[in-house]
């Protein structure tokens, strides 16, 4: 079983409640009302619980791939968004002296992107320009997160970014008023690196989606790994809407790769993994992004998950700042989705983590002031359970102060569990290299 993760943290805000029910799917109508048949995203979700005054509500707008490629991932956020709505508005959160925020109720507004970067645009317009929301939280995944950052820098609202991990819209535009709550994406699968060239390695294959995200990390560590000693005999970006991996797998294969990284998301994780699989194909180590450390891809792939590793943000069992209260306001907003602790997927603690940055800007500026909110992202240093339990951001507003840990799938009693293998401070079991096989 995954241990702990030690870090050290300062404190935070907790954050708001349940409304639209476990997370659902949204989509045309669909559960929760996020989605909508038309550019406008439909009615929307508003979100709120117990009254804490009488005041206007604190509105937070968000769209969330609830529908599309990025609907797991995109769900499990705003259930991390909705954990922290009836945190604050029951309990203050963990920093709050009483219900609620600045005294009044949050309430949370989101829509359904439908995993589409054009439709995020169009929605965050409205929640800008008709909605009128306060303060706003990013959508899932760096490509929908980087097209919406225009529309938010015109219209001068703070945003916290939770998931938007690719770093280059923040290094290469001016942007003000929105922060980066999650590690840069060239740090995700480092270890695998580490763990690969410490046992001989000599070469590696580098596979990704042909997005903003992806992208990124295979930017990020190809120069890594090149400074470790490992050569890259092959790199290749394929398609969004790509359903057979198996082209993918044989070439890479016939390279001859001691260790292959990249993937993309959950269905990228999984569809690799069934096509190594499928050709018998067992390098040193697997390193997917994202979706090989999630509770849906054990479940998708069973016994094939054995070996594989990712990055591993977040666990139940971590010793990070507030994490009890994270997992205790989720299990309440949406325990008849989830069994257990266990069952929470580390995008639901970034959102709620996010969350928490972001209250605690507004509560140390006293008032619902844009710039002075956004001055207080880049400025404030906070534990978070999240990650190694830090967030802190550089002036561009990249997250300076975090990074994951490796997760691996290793064997125990009733199947597999997720170990941490990297860095061996935060470590519960040794590494397993190389992979296992078939």
């Amino acid at each position: 079983m995954l241990g702990t993760l030690g870090a050290a943290g300062l404190g935070i805000v907790a954050g708001c409640s349940g409304g639209g029910g476990g997370g659902g799917d949204g989509g045309d109508g669909g559960d929760g009302g996020d989605g909508g048949d038309g550019g406008d995203g439909g009615d929307g979700t508003t979100t709120t619980t117990a009254s804490s005054s009488s005041s206007e509500p604190i509105t937070i707008g968000a769209s969330a791939a609830l529908t599309g490629k990025y609907s797991l991932e995109g769900t499990t956020m705003r259930e991390g968004y909705q954990a922290w709505i009836q945190d604050v508005n029951e309990n203050g959160g963990p920093l709050g002296d009483e219900p609620g925020l600045l005294g009044r109720d949050v309430e949370l507004v989101t829509y359904d992107d439908q995993s589409d970067p054009s439709r995020a645009v169009n929605l965050y317009q409205r929640l800008i320009n008709q909605d009128e929301v306060d303060v706003l939280m990013g959508p899932y995944s760096s490509a929908v997160s980087t097209s919406v950052i225009p529309i938010i820098e015109q219209n001068q609202k703070a945003c916290v970014m939770p998931m938007m991990s690719d770093t280059s819209v923040l290094s290469e535009r001016d942007v003000s008023y929105i922060t980066q709550a999650i590690a840069p994406s060239g740090t995700y699968v480092k270890g695998a690196i580490d763990i690969a060239a410490s046992n001989g390695a000599e070469n590696l294959a580098v596979v990704y989606e042909d997005s903003a995200f992806p992208t990124s990390v295979a930017e990020g560590h190809i120069p890594y790994a090149e400074e470790q000693g490992l050569e890259v005999v092959h790199n290749e970006a394929y398609p969004k809407d790509i359903n057979d991996y198996t082209p993918i797998m044989n070439k890479v294969q016939s390279a001859g790769a001691d260790i292959v990284i990249g993937g993309g998301y959950t269905p990228d994780a999984v569809g690799l993994t069934n096509a190594a699989q499928s050709i018998g194909f067992s390098p040193g180590i697997f390193g997917w992004v994202v979706g090989s450390q999630v509770p849906g891809y054990y479940e998708s792939v069973g016994g094939a998950a054995h070996g594989v590793t990712g990055d591993l943000f977040w666990a139940p069992w971590f010793e990070v700042p507030h994490n009890e209260a994270f997992t205790d306001s989720f299990m309440s907003v949406h325990s008849g989705k989830y069994e257990s602790t266990s069952d929470i997927d580390y995008h639901s603690a970034g959102g709620y983590a996010g969350m928490m940055v972001m209250a605690e800007a507004i509560r140390t500026v006293g008032e619902l002031d844009q710039a002075a909110i956004a001055e207080q992202l880049h400025e404030l240093e906070l534990g978070i359970p999240f990650a190694n339990g830090v967030y802190e951001v550089d002036d561009q507003g990249i997250q300076v102060g975090q990074a994951p840990s490796l997760g691996q799938w290793q064997e125990a009693e009733d199947g597999l569990e997720r170990e941490a293998v990297w860095p061996d401070e935060y470590a519960t079991a040794e590494p397993v290299y190389p992979h296992p096989g078939w």
